[in-house]
């Protein structure tokens, strides 16, 4: 429980390090943050392996978006995302193993959940960033609702078959 705890607790603290303080501030508290987790979290050394799909894979989704105008960065760097968000990525990708495992037992759960927190975490973001939902705001919500309501329970999904 207190390794599930750590690796929330990272994650949304790097959340808003990622979203507020730009790339130099996300850079810094993502490789401090990934330190702690390979030091206090990590449960098998496959998960770095995960973690990278999950990096790559989001990322392509986060370029596509962009790309498609979805969402659009002022700051953006690497094909059309912030720098803070390859970051972001990078924290997000370690709470599949830890602090949100237990719903691969759940997919149904996790499309529900991703469908709906995916695309808040996005819109609640933009009101702190540069960043804008491409017009119309309704649309661009329901794109990401259903890339996260797909992609996260993958996710998920092949975390429960790597622990296992």
């Amino acid at each position: 429980m207190k390794k599930i705890l750590i690796n929330l607790a990272l994650f949304q603290i790097g959340w808003l390090v990622c979203v507020m303080g730009g790339d130099l501030y996300a850079v810094a508290f993502t490789i401090a943050a990934l330190l702690l987790h390979n030091w206090l979290v990590l449960s098998s050394y496959n998960e770095w392996k995960l973690i990278g799909i999950v990096v790559l894979i989001g990322c392509l989704w986060d370029i596509l978006m962009a790309q498609t105008g979805v969402i659009r960065y002022a700051d953006a760097m690497l094909f059309g995302i912030p720098l803070w968000l390859l970051c972001l990525w990078l924290l997000f990708a370690t709470t599949f193993m830890h602090g949100l495992f237990w719903m691969h037992r759940y997919l149904w759960l996790a499309a529900a959940f991703a469908a709906v927190m995916g695309p808040a975490s996005y819109w609640f973001g933009t009101s702190l960033t540069e960043a804008q939902l491409g017009p119309p705001i309704l649309t661009s919500l329901a794109v990401m609702a259903v890339g996260w309501g797909l992609l996260f329970p993958c996710g998920i999904y092949y975390a429960g078959k790597l622990k296992a």
